[in-house]
């Protein structure tokens, strides 16, 4: 049975921080013929609807994009052509045969059509499963392929971002073709499954390296199939800390030695984050600590659900927060407000599902994320506060960190692993200045970094090829040019922002 199809009226669509505004050709919504129960056939038939859609592209000469949740800040999935809203497109397929060489455990694949939100994917994979993914973002409100186009993180000690535990893709490449996608060094899915989807099989570590962090760009991404682990618990704390040297060089290098993290008892931590308001250092630095466990730790306390704040939210979830409450988020009402919904605390467990949990920030704030390797890190942030000291922000620094990427264009590519120094305010003109003063000055300091794709960013082709290299840019492009195999095919799938950065 065909998808359903449904034409929109719409000319134009907003993302879903409302930064932007596109105009375009059609909208278009896609379900599967029966929403209710994952087959093979259905998923079959919804590839052929989708390819059916790529033909009127390339017929109209029209842009084409898949659309999942919007939630980029970026104009990633932007276009003035068709853009198909593939949130709909949420079955799900728990435990697939696996190849005869794949030394994992296959109760531990999930194989998720792209339309799958990660709220979804974490409520699935407790309650059906046991399991639970390796990482995520604070928010949960993306759909998967979006999540993994744009490199969506979390801030493990132990793990990359998500793109980090895909370990195969379905990509739909043409009106006919479509791909099975993985590395040839970890073979994982039985061949016989891509052969029952209609799919080619390819197994290539290059091309699949490049296709992770796609931008949308590698045609539409289908299916995904994840890698998950038995289910666990984080146990989480916070406390205000000020900021001493030894602070400083948790902060810089991960070396805890010179301070006492909350709730420690010579555990390494599993989830770390430092949030600073630039305009209050007295104060001292907002530390989230949480450890795992594969057992709620006993007496823990679980996360309060009436809480507008949650233990695992990001600077962008409090500015949301914040600015939800306050209109007019100034930097004496931030700090007040900082105050009151931002509270320490001690011993909360929860499952990741749990902890975190925002599908909702949206509007009014403005985010922004730089990428730089340990060593680096009190030089960026000491940057950004010498910049706030002659034009304050209302908004928060805050510091995550990520293990790296084999995807070509991650920006958390930095060897052994990624800070991330999150700009996050008010959506005002001062926040947008203050980004792009950071930039400038780390430019003009030669420190390494890189800007976050689906987070607003200054971002052009030479500033691309100076933060990944020419050799990362041309195998990016080159497996492009491999799946879609002429012109016209990477034409339908670019869009301003692609050609703006060069990789068009």
């Amino acid at each position: 049975m065909p998808p359903i199809i449904h034409k929109s009226d719409l000319k134009q669509w907003q993302n879903w921080h409302q930064t932007y505004t596109q105009k375009l050709e059609l909208l278009v919504d896609v379900w599967n013929a029966n929403a209710s129960q994952s087959t093979t056939e259905g998923y079959a038939d919804t590839t052929r609807g989708l390819q059916g859609l790529i033909a009127q592209a390339l017929r109209e000469g029209l842009e084409l994009r898949a659309l999942g949740a919007g939630w980029s800040f970026s104009t990633a999935p932007a276009t003035s052509g068709i853009l198909v809203n593939t949130k709909p497109l949420n079955y799900l397929f728990p435990a697939p045969r696996t190849h005869p060489s794949y030394a994992g455990s296959r109760e531990n694949l999930l194989f998720v059509q792209c339309g799958n939100s990660v709220a979804e994917l974490n409520h699935f994979l407790e309650e059906k499963m046991g399991k639970a993914l390796p990482t995520s973002g604070a928010s949960n409100g993306q759909t998967i392929a979006g999540a993994i186009a744009t490199g969506t993180h979390g801030s493990s000690l132990d793990f990359g971002a998500m793109q980090d535990f895909v370990a195969g893709l379905h990509l739909i490449v043409s009106p006919e073709r479509h791909v099975w996608l993985e590395r040839a060094s970890s073979p994982t899915i039985h061949d016989d499954i891509p052969q029952k989807l209609g799919a080619e099989l390819i197994r290539d570590d290059r091309l699949f390296n490049a296709a992770l962090v796609s931008l949308g760009s590698f045609g539409i991404v289908h299916g995904v199939l994840l890698v998950a682990e038995d289910r666990y618990y984080l146990q989480a704390y916070r406390q205000r800390m000020p900021l001493t040297d030894g602070l400083w060089r948790a902060m810089d290098q991960l070396d805890f030695s010179g301070v006492a993290l909350p709730g420690s008892a010579g555990q390494k931590p599993y989830h770390l984050q430092f949030v600073i308001n630039p305009n209050d250092l007295a104060g001292g630095v907002y530390v989230t600590v949480m450890y795992k466990h594969a057992q709620r730790p006993p007496d823990s306390r679980p996360p309060s659900p009436s809480s507008k704040l949650t233990p695992g939210d990001s600077a962008l979830e409090i500015v949301g927060v914040l600015t939800d409450v306050a209109s007019d988020l100034t930097i004496p009402v931030l700090g007040k407000l900082l105050d009151r919904f931002y509270g320490e605390f001690s011993d909360i467990s929860g499952t990741p599902g749990q902890m975190f949990t925002d599908t909702t920030t949206r509007g009014k704030s403005f985010g922004s994320a730089v990428g730089v390797p340990l060593g680096q890190v009190r030089k960026t942030v000491e940057t950004a506060l010498a910049i706030n000291r002659e034009y304050a922000f209302p908004g928060l620094l805050a510091l995550r960190y990520v293990m790296s990427s084999k995807a070509t264009l991650a920006f958390t590519h930095h060897d052994p692993m990624t800070c991330v120094l999150d700009i996050d305010g008010a959506s005002s003109a001062r926040t947008k200045t203050f980004c792009q003063k950071v930039w400038q000055q780390l430019s003009a300091q030669q420190v390494p970094h890189t800007l976050h794709w689906g987070k607003i960013n200054n971002l052009d082709g030479a500033r691309v090829r100076s933060m990944y290299g020419p050799e990362r840019i041309e195998a990016w492009l080159k497996a492009r040019q491999a799946l879609l195999t002429s012109p016209a095919l990477r034409a339908t799938f670019s869009n301003d922002y692609l050609r703006a950065l060069g990789l068009a």
